[in-house]
């Protein structure tokens, strides 16, 4: 058998292993059936109960992307930025600065096709009916239609991107043909090669594609699929526009990122391939009477369950730091202050730091920033650059320690203070800094100044909004 040498020491050892303590496997417990195309009386699939979105406050609409624009420059030293505005015109979302939405993704049809393709599936596009074996104390899986078709499963139910468990790498184990494929798959399953699952499963994330690629002659029953493999969960997205200002278009920003395994991110590198397809030749080919683009995106909008959004009073400074796309949920409150203003004079300070790698890289919506700035929405911009040719590194710590006396007045003042951002030591240094100024500027202990923080969260008076 010949392995690719980037697992041949997962194979190794594998073999030299002894022996090895396995937990119980237990049968998927589900049986599938294919329905004769008349009994088909039904398109939709049909669930035992609706499995329901999370955090929803509203129905899911089909949102068409009505323009897009890359917020970056093409530079292998910064990733790829897009805006992409929908029009929700016909949606009834009501959503304000703050407020995030949650993107259905959809697995890519390459992926959904390797999967039939391997385990040999030819009725990918026929109707099913799933029940379990009344022997088996197995529950149906709620995210799965009890009738349905494969092809929708495996493209719109099921994440196929999940790194594997224990159970249902054991559970495949048992259908490998190739000897030393199947003793790999029990070892990474055994208490003994807990290291190895690790090293070689769990910090590669690997995948069930994956497993395919690497052990081909895993084929294991779809009925196993169904059963382990876990929910093909919604992808929230800050919303960068606010409602309050025009509610017939939402807009999100989102980087691309690149993963191992030649991959990008499920959702943004769908909504990516979108964009790039969604061309003036495009439209014009799929034109319809309805003048409709074929480029649609299932969305809703989600509880703002953190409270990330403006206070009521508007008198009280904001103190708002970003970094990265980060910045999205800032340019929806900055354009609902700006609306504020020219109805009050009466407003506190707005300061705003942000932090990136380049200026000409990916200093994200810098003009709109500068206008804020200019028309005096936002009091002050502060920025951090940390990849400038010849320069050190200015991270927003630093921006911050350079204004560390005006940030503890503005606490002292009863600034909201919001936290944007995906590095989580960005977070945690961010708050640090910010308790220290209190102690140098405010004339409070160590143990006051955390106390004060303390309570600033508890009141939703300082609010981060972090991801992974």
């Amino acid at each position: 058998m010949v392995v690719t040498y980037h697992y041949q020491d997962m194979f190794d050892e594998a073999l030299k292993a002894e022996s090895i303590t396995l937990p119980a496997c237990k049968d998927s417990g589900l049986k599938l059936e294919y329905l004769e195309i008349e009994t088909c009386d039904v398109t939709e699939p049909v669930y035992k109960e609706t499995p329901p979105l999370p955090f929803a406050r509203s129905k899911v609409y089909q949102a068409q992307i009505l323009r897009s624009r890359r917020l970056t420059s093409v530079n292998a030293d910064c990733m790829t930025v897009y805006e992409v505005t929908f029009n929700v015109k016909e949606s009834n979302f009501e959503f304000k600065a703050g407020d995030t939405i949650g993107i259905l993704p959809q697995n890519s049809p390459e992926d959904v096709n390797a999967i039939l393709d391997h385990l040999g599936i030819t009725q990918g596009d026929q109707r099913y009916n799933l029940t379990v074996d009344s022997s088996s104390k197995t529950k149906l899986p709620g995210h799965v239609p009890v009738r349905s078709t494969l092809r929708h499963v495996l493209t719109c139910c099921l994440d196929l991107r999940g790194v594997l468990k224990k159970l249902l790498l054991l559970a495949i184990s048992k259908h490998t043909k190739c000897d030393t494929e199947r003793k790999t798959l029990e070892y990474l399953c055994s208490k003994e090669g807990a290291a190895a699952y690790t090293k070689h499963i769990l910090n590669r994330g690997i995948c069930i594609l994956d497993i395919f690629t690497i052990f081909k002659t895993c084929r294991p029953p779809i009925n196993l699929l169904l059963a382990n493999l876990p929910r093909l969960l919604p992808r929230p997205y800050s919303i960068v526009n606010s409602g309050v200002k025009a509610s017939n278009t939402l807009k999100i920003c989102f980087s691309v990122m690149a993963l191992d395994n030649n991959r990008k991110g499920l959702t943004t590198g769908w909504l990516e391939s979108q964009i790039l397809n969604d061309t003036f030749e495009k439209r014009m080919e799929n034109l319809s009477i309805t003048n409709d683009s074929l480029y649609r995106v299932p969305m809703y909008v989600r509880k703002n369950m953190a409270e990330f959004s403006l206070p009521h009073n508007i008198e009280n400074p904001l103190l708002l730091i970003a970094t990265g796309t980060g910045i999205a949920p800032f340019i929806g409150f900055l354009e609902e202050r700006e609306l504020m203003k020219s109805k009050n004079s009466k407003m506190g300070e707005v300061w705003l730091f942000f932090g990136c790698r380049n200026p000409n890289l990916d200093y994200l919506y810098q003009e709109e920033l500068e206008q804020y700035e200019d028309n005096l929405t936002l009091t002050k911009l502060v920025t951090a650059f940390s990849r400038i040719q010849n320069e050190e590194a200015r991270r927003i710590q630093d921006a911050l320690n350079e204004n560390g006396r005006d940030v503890a007045r503005l606490i002292e003042q009863g600034a909201s203070v919001f936290v944007c951002g995906e590095a989580k030591t960005m977070v945690a240094q961010v708050k640090e800094c910010i308790t220290s100024y209190l102690v140098e500027y405010s004339s409070k202990t160590q143990d006051e100044a955390k106390q004060c923080i303390s309570q600033m969260e508890k009141d939703k008076q300082y609010v981060v909004d972090l991801w992974s």
